[in-house]
């Protein structure tokens, strides 16, 4: 791919860092969106181990997975598959992902469970290769023990996982700090600093971060300003996840 490719992603904006971890990072609304810059960003090093924060667990199978470019494929070929192809409710984005060996594996911090996602630890793709799967709510999950004594299952299973990939794209969905009220359940509503804070750097999550990030390659963002409470809204909390995730995780000056 030429280095000017992605100037052809209509509605992506591609950010150099200088911090700590990825020194590549995309920034988009629609998650499926995904799908390209995974191909672009992981280039040399694919399939990559993705790590995603996310509100909800976007493994539902791709409808028609014969129809899925590999990851070789030109970008135009991959980006025009993911806008025209891939689900418009973006959340069969991960497993077409893997399908056309961009991903490996995955670590999926996620809450919420939509109709038909893959609930299992494992995903067989169109060519029988295996890929393995760790879902968990939280990221304290992770961080409890993470290479070190009194590991939990899950914080053992991501060491494992980190360990083995070649790279890693760090994945985050701006509706992962949100919450739908309980007065209305059509309404969304942005967390506060503290509170992505608290759920994106808990406390003794440095050593799994610090594996994370010595790994990352580059650096997803998906804004959908739909599921953020709309564009003011969600602009707003993107302001607040960027000064936690910028300048306090990764080290590095605001986008």
């Amino acid at each position: 791919m030429d280095e000017t490719d992605h100037l052809r992603l209509a509605g992506v904006t591609r950010l150099s860092l200088r911090g700590r971890g990825p020194k590549d990072a995309f920034i988009f609304d629609p998650h499926r969106l995904a799908f390209p810059c995974w191909a672009l960003g992981l280039a040399d090093t694919r399939p990559g181990l993705l790590v995603t924060l996310d509100r909800h667990l976007d493994l539902v199978p791709p409808s028609d997975v014969t129809a899925i470019p590999d990851a070789q494929d030109p970008l135009r070929q991959l980006d025009e598959f993911a806008r025209w192809s891939l689900d418009v409710r973006n959340y069969d984005h991960v497993l077409a992902a893997m399908e056309a060996g961009i991903i490996k594996d995955a670590i999926v911090i996620a809450r919420a469970k939509p109709r038909g996602a893959l609930e299992r630890t494992e995903y067989v793709d169109r060519r029988g290769e295996k890929h393995r799967i760790l879902a968990v709510p939280t990221i304290d999950r992770l961080a409890d023990g993470f290479a070190g004594v009194g590991q939990s299952p899950e914080a053992r299973e991501a060491e494992t996982l980190i360990r083995e990939a070649r790279s890693i794209v760090l994945d985050v969905d701006l509706d992962c700090f949100t919450t739908t009220s309980d007065a209305d359940p059509t309404e969304v509503v942005p967390w506060p600093r503290e509170l992505i804070r608290r759920m994106l750097v808990p406390p003794e999550s440095g050593p799994f971060w610090d594996a994370v990030l010595f790994k990352t390659k580059v650096l997803t963002i998906a804004r959908e300003p739909l599921h953020c409470g709309g564009v003011i809204a969600s602009h707003r909390l993107f302001d607040d996840l960027a000064g936690v995730l910028f300048v306090e995780l990764l080290r590095t000056d605001l986008p």
